[in-house]
């Protein structure tokens, strides 16, 4: 079984914000769009757990926390 890291899931949870919230700026219908806006912060939101969590560098040790 392939294993995927930490830093794969945060590059492509970012991605993926950026790609809805670009669908969004383009305009649509305004449930559409409410809908895109809510996907992109969710991801953004999870993309930036990750990163608090696992990729941020300590100030203490300068290692991952």
């Amino acid at each position: 079984m392939n294993s995927v890291s930490d830093l794969e899931i945060y590059q492509r949870f970012a991605a993926m914000a950026e790609e809805l919230d670009g669908m969004a700026k383009r305009g649509g219908s305004l449930i559409g769009g409410t809908a895109l806006s809510t996907a992109c912060r969710t991801l953004r939101g999870m993309a930036a757990a990750i990163y608090e969590h696992s990729l941020a560098v300590s100030e203490e040790d300068g290692l991952p926390q």
